[in-house]
């Protein structure tokens, strides 16, 4: 990030450089918003077909879960509960980021 002295410190042109800066470096907060809903849905998708092709799912940690067993199903679970928790994380601090750079601009008119 550039540096900022105080007399750069003035409304607009700092506001136009943390989103350039926010925007090269990570991205803006509704493509957060998509990309929290995008890769749980590939996700689901990726899972749902696995079960219903061959009853396995290949999990995250690259083992492989059965639908013949208890523990397979138990871990299959564990594994969705994970990805919804992550999918709500990213959606939540993309929402607050967008709610703060709304606070941000309202505060600057």
């Amino acid at each position: 990030m550039a540096n900022i002295s105080n007399n750069d410190l003035s409304g607009r042109s700092l506001i136009a450089m943390v989103n350039r800066t926010k925007i090269s470096t990570i991205y803006d907060f509704p493509y957060g918003e998509y990309r929290a809903q995008r890769t749980f849905f590939d996700e689901l998708s990726r899972v749902q077909s696995s079960l219903v092709n061959n009853g396995k799912v290949e999990l995250g940690t690259g083992e492989t879960a059965s639908i013949d067993s208890t523990g397979g199903l138990l871990a299959i679970q564990i594994y969705m509960e994970t990805l919804e928790t992550r999918k709500e994380s990213m959606s939540g601090m993309s929402k607050l980021g967008l709610s703060n750079e709304k606070k941000l601009w309202t505060l600057q008119n």
